[in-house]
């Protein structure tokens, strides 16, 4: 199956109105460690074709767009599947948007480290001499994944568009043991993707993050009550969730948004204004890429400028839908340095906050309770280390008091302070 045929089998559909073909290639160097071991390297090379086919028809005396996406690899019955795919298609009746055409006009992103692409078996052992080299005082490497990834896309759609792109993509990911006696043991576990080995970083993360297990041996609950919190480190990956997928298309359309245009964002505002972007070209983002699914142009958004929402983020269905811009999806997060150092949002006593099991606002109430993996309590010149317990809380409500520091730090998809401060949250522990 080669994507000229499957071109040709799709435009020979009765009825498609329009369709968009994705090609994804991906190749994928492998190795798996125990216990400093090397357990096993493997070589995956994956294929597949993406076909989504869209069908006008009247529903209800009222023009709709029927849609059906069909999942093709290797072996399987092409044409078999495209025509049970558009009869599926005449099950869905959407509102009509229109595919992006030809013509448009594509920003330069970094998305490609070049070594690492053309010796991925040199970068899997320099990876490897990285992990191991590093003694670790009192903990073992459990076990560690370490992925090296090509990928490469190739879309085309039925207003005649072509887009191609390609990235690198370095995974890994380790567990550390530590150990005090025969029965009391603490783990720590680690992963960070990135896709230029420049940024990996790993002996600084994973002396780190020995540092966490070996504290988790110590960790007590934290202690109940309404605190000052300070987030860095994993917590910034999700802590501006809610903002993004409120400022969304689909929250918009779907009634289910607290945003309006022209308007603040947080009301009754006491601390810092909220400055937040979306940034497709950030080198090195995780997010990064010049074209969305729908080969979309992307470009840097303001979306909340000095607490004001600016304007929604769209992917070309939900601007048709809404009849506004498309700017596509949300990508790189990036949030405005404040005014203070980190070491000045650290005002004790207070409650720094690193690692949760999980920390996912309720995208339409803002809500969110996040158990507590790895974190601090502050007083009076000591560090406690905590575990377990929760923090919670209400999003806009907990953002009418929050302060950033002007230092900053880039992760996999975010790009702001290094450290935010939220002057009242609630603590549950003791």
């Amino acid at each position: 199956m080669t994507l000229k045929d499957l071109t040709s089998w799709v435009q020979s559909l009765p009825g498609v109105s329009a369709w968009e073909i994705r090609q994804l290639w991906k190749k994928s160097y492998q190795r798996y460690f125990i216990f400093d071991q090397i357990e096993s390297q493997r070589l995956v090379e994956t294929e597949k074709f993406i076909v989504t086919l869209y069908k006008k028809y009247e529903y209800q005396r009222k023009k709709v767009l029927g849609e059906s996406t069909v999942s093709l690899s290797e072996g399987d019955n092409a044409k078999e599947r495209l025509d049970l795919g558009l009869e599926m298609a005449a099950m869905v009746a959407n509102p009509i948007f229109h595919l992006p055409g030809k013509g448009l006009s594509y920003g330069q992103v970094q998305t490609v480290d070049p070594e690492v692409r053309d010796h991925p078996l040199f970068y899997l052992d320099r990876i490897q001499e990285d992990l191991l080299k590093m003694p670790l005082k009192k903990v073992k490497r459990s076990s560690v994944e370490v992925f090296i990834e090509k990928k490469e896309i190739f879309l085309i759609n039925s207003n005649r568009l072509e887009k191609e792109g390609a990235s690198t993509e370095i995974i890994v990911d380790f567990v550390l043991l530590s150990e005090k006696g025969p029965s009391l043991e603490g783990e720590c576990q680690g992963a960070k993707r990135t896709r230029f080995y420049q940024d990996l970083h790993l002996t600084e993360m994973v002396q780190r993050y020995a540092q966490y297990a070996r504290e988790a041996l110590e960790a007590r609950l934290p202690r109940e009550g309404s605190y000052p919190v300070v987030f860095s480190e994993e917590a910034l990956d999700t802590l501006f969730n809610f903002f993004c997928l409120q400022s969304s298309g689909p929250a918009c359309f779907q009634n289910w948004s607290n945003l309006a245009i022209g308007q603040p964002v947080i009301s009754d505002l006491k601390g810092e204004a909220l400055n937040l972007s979306s940034n497709p070209c950030l080198p090195g983002g995780i997010k990064s890429r010049a074209f969305d699914d729908n080969g979309l142009p992307l470009y840097g958004v303001n979306v909340i400028q000095n607490n004001i929402f600016q304007k929604r983020m769209n992917s070309k269905r939900y601007a048709d839908y809404l009849e506004e811009e498309a700017t596509g999806e949300f990508s790189n997060i990036e949030v405005a340095p404040g005014s203070k150092s980190s070491k000045d949002l650290f005002e004790v006593p207070c409650y720094h906050l690193l690692r949760f099991s999980t920390f996912d606002p309720n995208p339409v109430t803002g809500a969110f309770s996040g158990e507590i993996r790895t974190g601090y309590f502050l007083q009076d010149g000591q560090k406690i280390p905590i575990k377990g317990g929760s923090v919670s809380g209400i999003m806009q409500k907990a953002f009418k008091e929050a302060f950033f520091s002007r230092e900053r730090i880039q992760r996999e998809a975010y790009l702001g302070p290094e450290a935010v401060r939220i002057e009242r949250l609630d603590i549950a522990g003791i």
